[in-house]
């Protein structure tokens, strides 16, 4: 992290910070904490929700005792106001259905009430933030290794990368890791005052972790992420080459499409066999659409064609549920009464209730008011991250890192329902995080430590 000349500027003479007084063992337990809350793009489990919720403790109790500490503003406040919007309602419609409905997952929407006391808690965390993402690299090569499935991968067969619930989620953690890890190490190739020993350390593990990643989403054959890392990449690659001399930043990028293209030759009867029936009616379908200008019939036509694909004619026919019931509440949606409404759709006889589509999981619970407010929501983090980089506060790999890994995911939820799963949950958590202490670095607030732990400090000096 870079500290910028504004921010030094206001921060008055003397003034010593909760975070440089932490006791060893608070900080200690604060890394392994946040470690946890991204633990789900290596093992999808409910860690990180008891993470969250421990460090928002942590950071309300820092927060409580400081005597100078940010001012909760209209970001802070939206976050807040959405959470109980969200609560008020699901508790409103829990009371007056007779079923007593609670939707599935639509409680997590609340989750925002989170964001902005975790955007303390990364203020409190700050100046450990970099060990704790080389920590977070080293937890990630380990269980890469760990967990391969190299025999089974070029034998041809369908592989769950690391520890997850389907290799679809893990394909989609494997993307993820790719571009951090591709802007951790640009960050050091580039930035020459950063720590050397951390430097080295990203040297040595960044191509076997992109290795691995590669090998694995290969192996998984989620189409869908294929799909978004395939549109995600070359904009990857421009903004590569801006780090690196044009002449050895172009020798790089040759080298990796080179040995990508060889390897999807190598494999390209098995990557027919997976995506090409799929393409094929895809294909076919954008073409009745385009003549008829009918999308319902051509929906309907494709779902009941033997030559669609299960896994297609399922999404298909979910898709098809999920516009049915957010056309009958289009301004705000269902809420948790929502799986009511789908047991009278066309398809209500598909087995699942996760809708295999991240925008159609919002506009069914919450209408286009609520996609309206969670859109703004993100675009002011943003914003945030986007002026903090401006600022000088923090480095330009973090703001490419932060705008990269958001578009890849944007594109994953076209086809699956990423954002209710732990992946996308810490995800939200972590990012909203860092964009709220982004928005507090711009206004140049910290927290100090309190009268007793100056005094503590005195006496251990």
């Amino acid at each position: 992290m870079n500290t910028s000349p504004a921010d030094l500027a206001t921060r008055p003479p003397g003034i010593t910070t909760a975070a440089s007084v932490m006791p060893k063992s608070m900080a200690i337990i604060g890394g392994l904490l946040w470690l946890l809350m991204a633990s789900p793009t290596v093992v999808e489990s409910d860690a990180y929700r008891y993470a969250t919720a421990i460090l928002s403790m942590i950071a309300l109790y820092y927060y409580l005792k400081a005597p100078l500490k940010p001012r909760t503003d209209w970001i802070g406040w939206l976050c807040m106001g959405w959470a109980a919007y969200v609560m008020v309602r699901f508790a409103i419609i829990y009371w007056l259905t007779p079923q007593h409905d609670i939707g599935a997952s639509d409680w997590l929407y609340a989750f925002t009430f989170f964001f902005p006391i975790l955007g303390v808690g990364f203020l409190l965390y700050e100046e450990l933030m970099e060990k704790i993402v080389a920590a977070y690299f080293a937890m990630v090569l380990i269980m890469l290794v760990a967990t391969q499935h190299l025999r089974e991968v070029f034998a041809g067969e369908t592989i769950r990368p690391l520890i997850m619930n389907n290799q679809i989620h893990g394909a989609v953690a494997c993307g993820m890791i790719i571009i951090f890890t591709l802007f951790w190490l640009l960050h050091y190739l580039t930035e020459k005052s950063s720590d050397r020993r951390i430097a080295r350390f990203a040297y040595i593990v960044s191509p076997f972790i992109f290795a691995l990643c590669f090998i694995a989403i290969y192996g998984a054959k989620s189409k869908g992420v294929w799909l978004a890392l395939g549109i995600t990449m070359p904009p990857l690659a421009l903004v590569t080459l801006t780090y690196l001399r044009m002449k050895s930043g172009i020798i790089a990028i040759v080298a990796v499409a080179v040995l990508l293209v060889a390897g999807i030759y190598g494999v390209r009867h098995n990557l027919d066999k997976t995506a090409g029936p799929t393409v094929s009616a895809a294909l076919s379908m954008v073409q009745n659409v385009t003549g008829s200008h009918d999308l319902g019939g051509v929906m309907t036509t494709t779902i009941s064609s033997s030559d669609t694909p299960v896994s297609m004619d399922e999404r298909l026919q979910l898709w098809s549920n999920s516009w049915e019931v957010f056309s009958s509440a289009p301004i705000f949606g269902w809420g948790n009464q929502w799986l009511e409404r789908w047991a009278e759709t066309r398809y209500s006889h598909v087995q699942y209730t996760l809708l295999h589509n991240g925008y159609l999981e919002i506009l069914v619970r919450f209408g286009l008011f609520g996609a309206a407010i969670m859109g703004f929501m993100l675009a002011t983090f943003i914003r945030a991250v986007w002026r903090a980089r401006k600022a000088g506060i923090i480095p330009r790999a973090a703001w490419h890192a932060y705008i990269a890994c958001l578009f890849f995911f944007s594109l994953t939820l076209l086809s699956n329902s990423n954002n209710r799963l732990a992946i996308g949950e810490s995800l939200a958590f972590a990012s909203s995080a860092f964009a709220c202490w982004c928005h507090m670095r711009l206004k140049g607030e910290y927290l100090t430590m309190s009268t007793a732990e100056r005094k503590e400090a005195v006496v251990r000096a």
